[in-house]
């Protein structure tokens, strides 16, 4: 594993997707967030390694057997060959990608836009974004908000957005322990995507986040949607890959 995968790693799981509490098991690491128990990203299996063998029925066994919703694979490589058990089993596969800014950036954008702002500030922008989704019932929108105040107890977190007619349109949160820092829930309103927003925002927090401190600054994109052709003009490089399973009926 390179040295910026592993700093991204572990910086994901100190940060974004830490827990209150952990607890070992059979094949690896049960993550609990009791104040946010519907969150799948504090609530999850972490799986350093699979051993020769292991089936995926195996895994999700561990995983239901400590009531974790989801199992997060480290190692990608490692997961692939349980793929096509777990679909089998019914779990739905997320599939990742770290990319870290290192390139030219070639696309403009209109970072004087972009202020700073009050997390609570975004929170309706947020639940539109992600009202419509069949799981974004009010209790989880709930939670989802929540988690963002604990994130912010343990790493220095900024809130950026772009305010148009007095309602934030567009936003990013930044989240800073140098010399790492993650752009991380980067979004856009539907009515006003296309004007360069989702790239203020995301190039201003990158420039923060050197401002700060911190020499290696990444994201996360879904591996298989449009918005990491966008990072990559913004100078964001791919540099390693992670999946996820989701369980059934969650």
């Amino acid at each position: 594993m390179s040295d910026g995968l592993s700093r991204a790693y572990d910086f994901l799981t100190r940060a974004d997707m830490a827990g209150e509490r952990t607890e070992p098991t059979r094949f690896g690491t049960a993550v609990y967030d009791d104040r946010v128990p519907k969150r799948y990203d504090s609530n999850y299996l972490l799986v350093e390694t699979v051993p020769a063998g292991t089936t995926a029925e195996e895994l999700a066994a561990d995983a239901r057997a400590h009531g974790r919703p989801m199992i997060f694979f480290r190692d990608e490589q490692s997961a692939e060959p349980l793929v096509a058990g777990f679909q089998a089993v019914g779990w739905r596969l997320d599939r990742h990608v770290f990319m870290a800014q290192r390139g030219p950036v070639t696309r403009e954008a209109p970072l004087e836009l972009v202020r700073e702002l009050d997390a609570d500030a975004l929170r309706p922008a947020r639940r539109r974004m992600i009202e419509h989704f069949p799981w974004a019932t009010p209790e989880v929108l709930e939670e989802l908000h929540a988690a963002k105040h604990l994130i912010a107890a343990r790493v220095d977190t900024r809130v950026l957005g772009i305010v148009v007619d007095g309602e934030v349109v567009a936003y990013a949160d930044l989240y800073i322990e140098p010399p790492n820092a993650q752009i991380e829930d980067v979004g856009t309103l539907e009515d006003h995507r296309g004007r360069g927003y989702a790239s203020a925002v995301v190039l201003h927090a990158a420039e923060e986040a050197r401002r700060a401190g911190a020499d290696f600054v990444f994201l996360v994109a879904d591996a298989r949607d449009w918005p990491q052709h966008l990072y990559r003009r913004l100078g964001f490089e791919p540099i390693g890959h992670y999946v996820k399973f989701i369980s059934p009926g969650v």
